[in-house]
Protein backbone atom coordinates (compact mmCIF):
# COMPACT_ATOMS: atom_id res chain seq x y z
CA UNK A 1 0.00 0.00 0.00
CA UNK A 2 1.31 3.40 -1.04
CA UNK A 3 0.10 6.18 0.78
CA UNK A 4 1.69 9.75 -0.56
CA UNK A 5 1.64 13.23 0.78
CA UNK A 6 0.44 15.76 -1.10
CA UNK A 7 2.00 19.21 -1.63
CA UNK A 8 5.83 19.49 -2.34
CA UNK A 9 5.30 15.35 -3.10
CA UNK A 10 2.58 14.55 -6.23
CA UNK A 11 2.23 18.15 -6.59
CA UNK A 12 4.17 21.33 -6.86
CA UNK A 13 1.62 23.67 -4.75
CA UNK A 14 3.68 26.59 -3.85
CA UNK A 15 2.80 29.18 -6.29
CA UNK A 16 -1.52 28.32 -5.94
CA UNK A 17 -1.01 28.50 -1.92
CA UNK A 18 1.27 31.85 -2.33
CA UNK A 19 -1.34 33.55 -4.54
CA UNK A 20 -4.04 32.66 -2.20
CA UNK A 21 -2.47 33.65 0.60
CA UNK A 22 -1.31 37.00 -0.74
CA UNK A 23 -4.79 37.23 -2.66
CA UNK A 24 -6.20 37.04 1.08
CA UNK A 25 -4.03 39.64 2.87
CA UNK A 26 -4.09 42.37 0.53
CA UNK A 27 -8.30 42.30 1.15
CA UNK A 28 -7.47 42.46 4.55
CA UNK A 29 -5.27 45.42 3.90
CA UNK A 30 -1.89 43.80 4.73
CA UNK A 31 1.10 43.07 3.35
CA UNK A 32 2.26 40.41 1.51
CA UNK A 33 4.41 37.56 2.16
CA UNK A 34 7.29 36.30 -0.11
CA UNK A 35 7.49 32.86 -1.47
CA UNK A 36 10.32 31.33 0.04
CA UNK A 37 8.34 32.28 3.30
CA UNK A 38 5.44 30.80 2.36
CA UNK A 39 7.43 27.48 1.55
CA UNK A 40 8.78 27.10 5.20
CA UNK A 41 5.29 27.99 6.47
CA UNK A 42 3.51 24.88 4.84
CA UNK A 43 3.35 20.90 5.91
CA UNK A 44 1.11 21.72 9.03
CA UNK A 45 -2.10 22.79 7.68
CA UNK A 46 -3.68 26.06 6.76
CA UNK A 47 -4.13 27.06 10.64
CA UNK A 48 -0.51 27.21 10.46
CA UNK A 49 0.09 28.51 7.52
CA UNK A 50 -2.43 31.87 8.60
CA UNK A 51 -1.14 32.17 11.78
CA UNK A 52 2.68 32.52 10.42
CA UNK A 53 1.80 34.67 7.70
CA UNK A 54 0.00 37.12 9.68
CA UNK A 55 2.41 37.26 11.92
CA UNK A 56 4.56 37.89 9.53
CA UNK A 57 3.21 40.98 8.36
CA UNK A 58 2.57 41.90 12.01
CA UNK A 59 -1.22 41.68 12.38
CA UNK A 60 -1.44 41.29 15.80
CA UNK A 61 -2.95 38.47 17.88
CA UNK A 62 -6.55 38.97 18.30
CA UNK A 63 -8.39 35.70 17.71
CA UNK A 64 -11.71 36.50 15.83
CA UNK A 65 -9.39 38.62 13.19
CA UNK A 66 -7.64 35.36 13.05
CA UNK A 67 -10.35 33.41 12.81
CA UNK A 68 -12.09 35.48 9.87
CA UNK A 69 -9.01 35.48 7.88
CA UNK A 70 -8.45 31.77 8.33
CA UNK A 71 -11.88 31.45 6.93
CA UNK A 72 -11.42 33.70 4.29
CA UNK A 73 -8.30 31.83 3.01
CA UNK A 74 -9.63 28.53 3.01
CA UNK A 75 -12.49 29.89 1.32
CA UNK A 76 -10.15 31.59 -1.37
CA UNK A 77 -8.09 28.37 -1.70
CA UNK A 78 -10.66 26.21 -1.87
CA UNK A 79 -12.71 27.65 -4.70
CA UNK A 80 -9.55 27.37 -6.70
CA UNK A 81 -6.97 24.59 -5.29
CA UNK A 82 -5.76 23.62 -8.67
CA UNK A 83 -4.60 27.47 -9.77
CA UNK A 84 -1.62 27.09 -10.48
CA UNK A 85 -0.47 23.60 -9.52
CA UNK A 86 1.13 20.86 -11.34
CA UNK A 87 2.25 17.39 -10.64
CA UNK A 88 6.11 16.83 -10.35
CA UNK A 89 7.92 15.74 -13.47
CA UNK A 90 7.80 11.88 -13.96
CA UNK A 91 5.35 11.81 -10.99
CA UNK A 92 2.22 10.69 -13.25
CA UNK A 93 4.40 8.22 -15.23
CA UNK A 94 5.44 6.68 -11.60
CA UNK A 95 2.32 6.23 -10.24
CA UNK A 96 0.92 4.84 -13.45
CA UNK A 97 3.41 1.82 -13.14
CA UNK A 98 1.64 1.36 -9.40
CA UNK A 99 -1.53 1.53 -10.75
CA UNK A 100 -0.92 -1.36 -13.66
CA UNK A 101 0.67 -4.00 -10.68
CA UNK A 102 -2.75 -2.95 -9.18
CA UNK A 103 -1.40 -2.17 -5.82
CA UNK A 104 -3.45 0.57 -2.72
CA UNK A 105 -2.47 4.10 -3.49
CA UNK A 106 -3.36 6.81 -1.76
CA UNK A 107 -3.24 10.36 -0.92
CA UNK A 108 -2.85 11.61 2.54
CA UNK A 109 -2.67 15.55 3.60
CA UNK A 110 -2.86 18.06 6.33
CA UNK A 111 -5.20 19.83 3.29
CA UNK A 112 -8.95 20.03 4.46
CA UNK A 113 -10.71 16.82 3.25
CA UNK A 114 -12.89 18.94 0.73
CA UNK A 115 -9.66 20.83 -0.72
CA UNK A 116 -7.53 17.45 -0.79
CA UNK A 117 -10.27 15.57 -2.81
CA UNK A 118 -11.08 18.41 -5.06
CA UNK A 119 -7.16 19.46 -6.01
CA UNK A 120 -6.36 15.92 -6.52
CA UNK A 121 -9.71 15.42 -8.79
CA UNK A 122 -8.64 18.20 -10.63
CA UNK A 123 -5.21 16.98 -11.24
CA UNK A 124 -5.37 13.47 -11.61
CA UNK A 125 -9.04 12.32 -12.61
CA UNK A 126 -12.03 10.99 -10.93
CA UNK A 127 -10.86 7.44 -9.73
CA UNK A 128 -6.98 7.70 -10.19
CA UNK A 129 -6.24 6.87 -6.25
CA UNK A 130 -8.21 4.34 -3.90
CA UNK A 131 -8.53 6.88 -1.85
CA UNK A 132 -8.08 10.38 -0.03
CA UNK A 133 -7.77 11.24 2.89
CA UNK A 134 -7.82 15.11 3.84
CA UNK A 135 -7.86 17.19 7.10
CA UNK A 136 -11.20 16.36 9.12
CA UNK A 137 -11.23 17.46 13.15
CA UNK A 138 -12.17 14.05 14.03
CA UNK A 139 -9.13 12.81 14.27
CA UNK A 140 -5.71 14.25 14.52
CA UNK A 141 -2.99 16.11 12.34
CA UNK A 142 -0.07 14.98 11.25
CA UNK A 143 2.52 14.19 12.45
CA UNK A 144 0.22 12.23 14.44
CA UNK A 145 0.09 8.96 13.02
CA UNK A 146 -4.01 8.22 13.44
CA UNK A 147 -4.34 9.22 9.61
CA UNK A 148 -2.26 6.42 9.08
CA UNK A 149 -4.26 3.83 11.10
CA UNK A 150 -7.12 5.45 9.38
CA UNK A 151 -5.95 4.32 6.05
CA UNK A 152 -4.92 1.16 7.69
CA UNK A 153 -8.00 -0.09 8.62
CA UNK A 154 -9.76 0.99 5.56
CA UNK A 155 -7.90 -1.36 3.44
CA UNK A 156 -7.33 -4.07 6.00
CA UNK A 157 -3.53 -3.43 5.25
CA UNK A 158 0.08 -4.64 7.17
CA UNK A 159 1.90 -1.61 8.54
CA UNK A 160 4.74 -3.99 7.40
CA UNK A 161 3.66 -3.50 3.58
CA UNK A 162 2.54 0.19 4.33
CA UNK A 163 5.26 2.63 2.39
CA UNK A 164 5.01 6.53 2.56
CA UNK A 165 6.06 8.95 0.82
CA UNK A 166 6.11 12.93 2.25
CA UNK A 167 8.72 15.79 1.54
CA UNK A 168 8.78 16.90 5.09
CA UNK A 169 9.76 16.85 8.89
CA UNK A 170 6.06 16.16 9.31
CA UNK A 171 5.69 13.48 7.09
CA UNK A 172 8.93 12.11 8.49
CA UNK A 173 7.57 12.39 12.16
CA UNK A 174 4.06 11.09 11.09
CA UNK A 175 5.81 7.67 9.47
CA UNK A 176 8.04 6.65 11.88
CA UNK A 177 5.21 7.26 14.56
CA UNK A 178 2.92 4.78 12.63
CA UNK A 179 6.07 2.48 12.39
CA UNK A 180 5.94 2.10 8.70
CA UNK A 181 8.28 2.67 5.85
CA UNK A 182 9.04 6.15 5.84
CA UNK A 183 10.42 7.91 2.07
CA UNK A 184 11.38 11.29 2.02
CA UNK A 185 11.49 13.50 -1.35
CA UNK A 186 14.04 15.75 -2.25
CA UNK A 187 12.74 17.40 -4.70
CA UNK A 188 9.69 18.82 -2.00
CA UNK A 189 9.51 21.97 0.39
CA UNK A 190 12.24 21.37 2.55
CA UNK A 191 16.27 21.55 2.36
CA UNK A 192 18.02 17.99 2.84
CA UNK A 193 19.29 18.54 5.37
CA UNK A 194 16.08 18.86 7.09
CA UNK A 195 15.41 15.38 5.78
CA UNK A 196 18.10 13.79 6.68
CA UNK A 197 18.35 15.14 10.55
CA UNK A 198 14.85 13.56 11.11
CA UNK A 199 16.02 10.63 9.64
CA UNK A 200 13.46 8.77 7.59
CA UNK A 201 14.31 5.48 6.02
CA UNK A 202 15.09 6.71 2.40
CA UNK A 203 15.64 9.79 0.91
CA UNK A 204 14.98 9.51 -2.87
CA UNK A 205 15.73 12.64 -5.60
CA UNK A 206 13.88 10.95 -8.65
CA UNK A 207 10.39 10.58 -9.35
CA UNK A 208 11.39 7.70 -10.93
CA UNK A 209 12.39 6.17 -7.97
CA UNK A 210 9.18 6.30 -6.37
CA UNK A 211 7.63 2.88 -8.72
CA UNK A 212 10.84 0.71 -7.96
CA UNK A 213 10.48 0.87 -4.18
CA UNK A 214 8.47 -1.99 -2.62
CA UNK A 215 8.18 -3.99 0.72
CA UNK A 216 9.57 -7.44 0.60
Amino acid sequence: MYIFDIDGTLLYTIDSIHFHMNKTLKEFGLGQVPKDKIRDFVGNGPVVLANKSLDYVGAGEDEDFRQKFLDAYNLSYDMDPSYLTRPYDGIRESLDAINRRGEVMVCFSNKPLSTARKVIRDVFGDGYFDYVLGYDPSYERKPSPEGIYILQERFKARLSDIIYFGDSEVDIRCGKNAGVFTVSVSWGFRDREILEREKPDLIIDRTSDIKDIRRA
